[in-house]
């Protein structure tokens, strides 16, 4: 921990002495006026059109939080967002993030599907779910659009897109330092410079650091769960090309290696039946924020990105954009699927090993142009887009971190399995991995898939302001859009599992083999995603809008053994109907949005207990699922030093005819004693059993039909209110004490399709609490803070975890509360 905070410290040091050298230099007055009610009233600027438009001249429902409310909340990952933005739900599980707007997201813990709201940086598309979970930092805003973006953003924005909008250079020097230390012992350092280098070109370069204690503990290893250490940071070179062009250069780099978002024991997934039992009783943690396992369960991420942004102004009314982005993201995880300090193994204590290596390998390509035309009568938006991406993911089953079981070379041998080949299966060489020359054995599951995407799109908006043709009709516009979609998937998973038996030649059964052309699979998936829609401004306070889009998500295929499967697309019709006014002179701005669509083919993943391997990965589409829902935002500044916002959605979203597999089903369960519902009556410990007998013929599966249940990760009811109150006194320099406080609320959220209060979360409130201190001249900050102030303790996520036959869950942060204080310059 000392060695932790003198290196924060010296990078602090180091930016302070930056700041104190840009500090010197000629800064306009006007960028040192800090209006605290600023982004709570009056004209508050997004892109979420993909041009520079009002907020509250915005046709669509989305919600933008500028810099300093982010910081002000310490936002700083995306599950903070839930707190601040309406119906939208943030949860984790396998180190992937799993972010839901109206009941739309990520309804999969397979690497290489893809999410259902689609994450932005500077406009570029971050495809994996596991590499969505960046820290936030150096933001100019964050904005989060609700419902399907189908035309302006395509790729996998059926449910929405969160745009971040990172700070970028300005043509005089500007920064900050910041830090912020608090309980758990966690210490984030942040801090930012930029300026000119010379005529026509600038930069900006930004860091954070995050360092903390967990919040649980594991008692085998005794080392910390759910901790933090993570190190970011990003770079702007901006260079003038003539009076009407711009180029913009951006690389960053994100890295972790720490226990956070660790899976947790909570139940067995077949209580009562022995058969079944869970693989670690006897291992468990005792406290819900411990987990007890034999090796250090953690995530060990790397990742870095480039990005080039070319811009013309052709004329007045026409300018072209090109966005061209490279991304690297390299990640291993490690955890025990038994979730227990029980060390299990076929040559321990005969039970299949549990504990878990997945490593992803992912490359992305994308580029974007774009062709921007403003007059008085049409505003549009005409471009192509281009995306590649290669992925490589990596899931062994063995007995540690690094290694296997001795016994599987014989095995492998034996049935003629080359032990290089296996080598690769298993993600490392055979030239000595480990303990010098000594050779690192296979483990007993294997599987290295190959997943392919090439994908490119023509698309198209435009707003027709009718006014200008028929005067009568003054205040109408006509929005008009489309965008073309095609897809090319391809995958492979080859693999080997080695089946242990009692009594077979080394104890196992021949080993399953899958190979790469064995597996292969592709398919060609397109789409055309039309978009209408009609707004009215009778008045300049206040705009009325409907409009219907589509959203489309090809089919994908998934990282699991000899799997062939390539799923159906995703396909969304959505209306919707808002209304937007502002009234005490720009003061308050309220909208009110209503919606309605229907989702065919929602993709859905589970995994279910048995099989050789030990689970069974289940990959389909589901029925039709329909959702319908209003939402009120009202926000502002009413009077001189009090700023608010606050959030009401509700949310009706529901399955249509789906007929699946329940994972805690006996029956569904292969091997061991067979299921019989008359002589081997296994209790359904959490389902009604099969209705009858002959449900169950001749196969160990029994379906049942989910219409009418609520779609996983989305609250009927959200509430979020954000209050901020500077205090009626100034302090000795003209500083200002400010007292904040956030509010948020979410009715049950049941995190599978089949509504089990066990894979839920109870109804829960939390409330953050802060009192900020500004200086008279707005350059020097700090501020005491608590978030969950009374400590709720609910769930974020729940998975079952089929290897291990249990219920494992993941868990919203305790309360935690700091100090933080910042300069500005």
């Amino acid at each position: 921990m000392i060695a932790r905070l003198l290196g924060s410290a010296s990078a602090a040091a180091i930016f302070l002495t930056l700041a104190s050298a840009a500090a010197a230099q000629d800064v306009p007055p006007e960028q040192q006026d800090d209006d605290r009610d600023a982004g709570f009233s009056g004209e508050i600027i997004v892109t979420a059109q993909r041009r520079e438009e009002s907020l509250q001249d915005t046709a669509l429902a989305v919600t933008a939080l500028g810099g300093d409310r982010l910081q002000n909340q310490q936002v700083t990952t995306l599950q903070d967002l839930q707190v601040a933005v309406p119906a939208v739900t943030f949860g984790n599980d396998f180190n992937m993030a799993k972010v839901f707007i109206r009941g739309v997201g990520a309804n999969t813990s397979t690497t290489g599907s893809s999410t259902g709201v689609a994450l932005h940086v500077d406009g570029v598309y971050v495809a994996r779910a596991e590499a969505q979970l960046t820290s936030l930092f150096d933001l100019e805003r964050v904005e989060v659009l609700r419902g399907p973006q189908g035309t302006l953003y395509g790729r996998n924005a059926v449910g929405g897109s969160i745009n971040l909008i990172t700070a970028k250079p300005t043509d005089y020097f500007s920064g900050y330092v910041r830090g912020t230390y608090g309980n758990y012992n966690r210490f984030i350092g942040e801090a930012a410079i930029g300026g000119p280098i010379t005529e026509g070109i600038r930069f900006r370069v930004a860091g954070m650091s995050q360092q903390g204690d967990g919040f649980g503990v594991n008692p085998v290893t005794g080392q910390d769960v759910d901790d933090m250490n993570r190190w970011m940071g990003r770079a702007h070179l901006e260079f003038d090309l003539g009076s009407t062009g711009e180029l913009l250069l951006t690389g960053e780099y994100f890295r972790q290696n720490d226990s956070a978002g660790a899976v947790h024991y909570l139940a067995p997934s077949f209580p009562g039946v022995p058969r079944l039992a869970p693989l670690g009783v006897g291992g468990y943690a005792i406290e819900p924020r411990d987990l007890a396992s034999e090796i250090q369960p953690g995530t060990d991420t790397e990742s870095y990105a480039f990005t080039g942004r070319l811009s013309f102004d052709l004329n007045d009314s026409l300018s072209i954009a090109n966005i061209a982005s490279y991304r690297d993201f390299y990640s291993k995880l490690y955890q025990d699927l038994d979730l227990s300090g029980v060390q299990n193994g076929f040559t321990v204590n005969g039970r299949p090993s549990t504990v878990q290596r997945r490593t992803i390998d992912a490359e992305q390509f994308s580029n974007e142009l774009q062709l921007t035309y403003t007059s008085d009568l049409i505003e549009g938006v005409l471009g192509g887009y281009y995306f590649t991406e290669e992925q490589h993911p990596n899931d062994t089953l063995g007995l540690g971190r690094e290694t296997g079981v001795p016994t599987n070379t014989a095995i492998l041998a034996r049935d003629g399995v080359p032990l290089d080949r296996a080598y690769f299966l298993c993600g490392f060489q055979p030239d000595g991995t480990t303990g010098g020359s000594a050779l690192q054995t296979p483990k007993r599951v294997c599987t290295r898939s190959n997943l392919d995407t090439e994908a490119w799109a023509i698309f198209g908006q435009a707003t027709f302001d009718v006014g200008q043709l028929v005067p009568a009709l003054d205040g109408f516009s006509v929005r008009l859009g489309g965008r073309f979609s095609h897809e090319r998937v391809e995958s492979e998973n080859p693999g080997v599992v080695i089946r242990y038996a009692a009594g077979a030649p080394n104890n196992a059964l021949p080993t399953l083999v899958a190979t790469e052309e064995g597996t292969h699979a592709e398919r060609t998936f397109e789409d055309f995603s039309p978009e209408f829609g009609l707004q009215y401004r009778p008045n300049p306070d206040l705009l009325l809008y409907y409009t219907y889009s589509e959203g489309f998500k090809a089919g994908s295929g998934e990282n699991a053994f000899a799997s062939t499967t390539i799923v159906d697309p995703e396909y969304i019709s959505n209306h919707e109907a808002g209304i937007k006014y502002t009234f005490m002179d720009g003061r308050l701005n309220a909208s009110l949005t209503g919606y309605t669509y229907d989702l065919e083919g929602l993709q859905l993943n589970k995994t279910i207990a048995g099989g050789p391997t030990g689970y069974t990965t289940v990959f389909d589409n589901a029925a039709d699922s329909s959702a319908s829902g209003i939402e009120f935002e009202l926000f502002g500044s009413p009077f001189d030093g009090f700023r608010f916002s606050s959030a009401v959605s509700y949310t009706d979203a529901s399955f249509g005819d789906y007929v699946t597999i329940d994972p805690f089903r006996p029956a569904n369960v292969a091997g061991g004693t067979p299921y019989n519902a008359v002589t081997n009556p296994d209790p359904t410990a959490f389902g009604a059993p099969c209705d009858s007998p002959e449900d169950l013929p001749t196969t160990q599966t029994c379906e049942i039909n989910l219409a009418g249940n609520a779609l996983r990760n989305t609250p009927e009811w959200s509430v979020n209110t954000h209050l901020e109150y500077d205090l009626p006194f100034e302090l000795g320099d003209g500083g200002v004490l400010t007292a904040q406080t956030d509010f948020s609320y979410r009715s049950r959220i049941y995190f599978t399709e089949f509504e089990r209060e066990i894979e839920s979360s109870a109804p829960y409130a939390l409330v953050d609490g802060a009192l900020r201190y500004e200086s008279g001249d707005g350059d020097f900050t700090a501020s005491v803070w608590v978030r969950n102030l009374f400590d709720v303790d609910r769930k974020s996520s729940t998975f079952a975890l089929a290897t291990g036959r249990l219920i494992g869950a993941t868990y919203l942060p305790p309360r935690t509360f700091g100090v933080t204080a910042g300069y500005e310059f």
